[in-house]
């Protein structure tokens, strides 16, 4: 599984999270996940499954409500290169190990995400 580094811009902490960002004007929100993973993390992706697994978060920097769309998809071609000034690292972390890593923001959707994994895969 793909994840980023980032640097939370209040406290100046690394946290993980998956590629994502905000929809441009007129895309579809699977455009916006193919642009965002190119982005920020240099590949392009096929989605491979058309049905998003919804989470969101609060914003740590005020009490605005974030919902996010996450897809899963595997990746066809590019290269791993985090997006400078936006991500600091991106990493293939396997999936046994995940669940330490997205436990600041993403643990609540982790066993959607798990099951959705084995669904597409069965």
């Amino acid at each position: 599984m793909l994840l980023i580094g980032a640097i939370d811009q209040i406290d100046g902490e690394l946290f993980w999270a998956f590629p994502k960002g905000h929809q441009d004007a007129g895309e579809t929100d699977i455009e916006t996940a193919l642009r965002e993973t190119k982005e920020e993390v240099g590949l392009d992706v096929k989605i491979i499954d058309n049905d998003p697994i919804v989470t969101g978060h609060l914003v740590k920097s005020c009490s605005t409500y974030k919902t996010i769309l996450l897809y899963l998809a595997e990746p066809i071609g590019g290269d791993v290169t985090p997006q400078v000034g936006e991500v600091e690292k991106a990493e293939w972390v396997p999936i046994s190990k995940a669940a330490k890593y997205l436990e600041e923001y993403y643990s609540e959707v982790w066993q959607k995400v798990l099951a959705r994994l084995a669904s597409v895969t069965d």
